[in-house]
């Protein structure tokens, strides 16, 4: 993928991204924050606080309505009706299929937390959700969408997209898989320091571990 430029949140995300990297591999530790306004487990520590578009995936049940309409009249008319008749629930039943589609659901810009045992973010306003890197069955970085996909044990795939989604991967992937992963992960190759402008050296410096939403 290529690098914007110009200081704009994607290339300042990217960049962020793989000094972390680089900082993990040399043996940093993650940053930590000081304050998150939730409560955590004990031991459990806060990492960062990243603003992403949030989705998950999955289907649904959706109802609709289909209506039996009542003909009196020449044999044409009648013929005709029942034929827009069948026509209007047809259209009406595909309708509803393709809502009821497993599909991106929920897309919604948060501020997601991280954790060292889990992701927390708080969608619609009022409910508070875990994604815990235990529970992880794969995290797919896919940078060229500016976006890292989990999918878990149970529970439905969710998506994380924004400028600060190459970083998101770079923790999710140190802390869930470890740093041979981190090292060796063809998701994660792009965020070699030769990516950055200047060359290899600027990516020496250690990332940074808030992204305002």
């Amino acid at each position: 993928m290529s690098l914007p430029e110009g200081g704009d949140p994607w290339a300042e995300g990217w960049t962020q991204a793989v000094k972390l990297r680089q900082a993990l591999l040399d043996g940093h530790p993650l940053p930590t924050l000081p304050y998150v306004p939730m409560r955590l487990e004990q031991g459990e520590v806060a990492h960062a606080r990243v603003g992403v578009e949030y989705a998950r995936f999955y289907s649904t049940n959706v109802s609709y309505r289909q209506s039996n309409g009542f003909f009196f009249g020449s044999p044409a008319f009648v013929v005709t009706g029942l034929a827009v008749n069948a026509i209007g629930n047809a259209a009406a039943r595909s309708r509803a299929q393709a809502m009821a589609a497993a599909q991106w659901r929920e897309r919604q810009g948060v501020d997601a937390y991280l954790t060292d045992r889990r992701i927390l973010t708080c969608v619609a306003g009022h409910r508070w959700l875990s994604f815990w890197h235990q529970g992880i069955i794969e995290a797919a970085p896919m940078l060229e969408h500016w976006s890292l996909l989990e999918t878990f044990q149970q529970g439905d795939p969710v998506r994380w997209t924004g400028p600060a989604a190459a970083w998101l991967a770079v923790a999710v992937i140190h802390l869930a898989y470890g740093d041979d992963q981190l090292a060796h992960h063809p998701g994660l190759a792009a965020l070699a320091p030769s990516s950055l402008p200047g060359g290899p050296s600027a990516g020496t410096e250690h990332g940074g571990y808030e992204f305002p939403g």
